[in-house]
């Protein structure tokens, strides 16, 4: 769905002061900052990078590769300083677990490691919060995905939230129960806020559970949903 070629943004030269040494020519290789957190269910990344010169791209993972072609010559200019950017495809991550490698990038006598970080989660999150728990500590990153929406005994409506790469469902892991719907259980790639419906919960000493699972394409999340027992709500 969103593969697309190759993208040198190279037409454009950033002409530089010429430097005032005999020998005028320069050469450097500077990355563009970009964010390296992928969900599992995304396809297509890229990196970036300023060069005056002919560059290559290695993947060093074999779930990343280069979309079109993986070097590229640039006659040499001392005056044109390029930017490059470079389309990569990935693998969907369906192993539950967070993976992460390196793309090598070269050009003249530099060369640098670009990091890609692909989560073994879809992002969920919650209209007022995110879900998962990952997220409550940012310098860490889980190896795998847990979403649980807890809904107070009286409570009628939540929602839950995600952004999805590919076309979804939503589904009862083991049939719908009869104290919990959704309005909605499949469409399009995009964001969504699906709104659940809950029959209150009357027992004092049970709560109740539900587990559904969300697909992307060839990636799926369990979600579950617990509501308390009655008698929390007195304590």
């Amino acid at each position: 769905m969103y593969k697309v070629k190759i993208l040198l943004l190279a037409c454009s030269s950033l002409f530089l002061i010429a430097s005032c040494s005999s020998d005028p020519e320069t050469h450097e290789l500077i990355p563009v900052e970009q964010p390296f957190i992928l969900y599992a269910d995304q396809t297509v990344d890229s990196v970036q990078f300023y060069t005056f010169d002919s560059w290559t791209v290695t993947p060093e993972v074999d779930w990343i590769s280069v979309e079109g072609k993986s070097h590229l010559d640039i006659p040499y200019d001392y005056t044109k300083r390029y930017l490059c950017r470079v389309f990569l495809n990935l693998q969907p991550n369906t192993t539950g677990e967070t993976r992460s490698g390196t793309v090598l990038v070269q050009s003249h006598d530099y060369s640098y490691s670009a990091p890609f970080v692909q989560l073994g989660m879809l992002y969920v999150s919650h209209p007022q919060y995110v879900v998962d728990a990952w997220f409550d500590d940012y310098y860490i990153i889980p190896k795998v995905a847990h979403y649980e929406l807890v809904d107070s005994a009286h409570w009628t409506e939540d929602s839950i939230c995600f952004t999805v790469e590919n076309n979804w469902d939503l589904e009862f892991v083991n049939g719908a129960p009869d104290w919990l719907s959704l309005d909605k259980t499949t469409d399009l790639p995009g964001h969504y806020r699906v709104n659940l419906a809950l029959v209150p919960n009357t027992d004092t000493e049970n709560g109740r559970q539900t587990t559904l699972k969300l697909t992307s394409g060839n990636v799926s999340n369990e979600i579950v949903v617990r509501q308390l027992p009655a008698k929390k709500e007195e304590e």
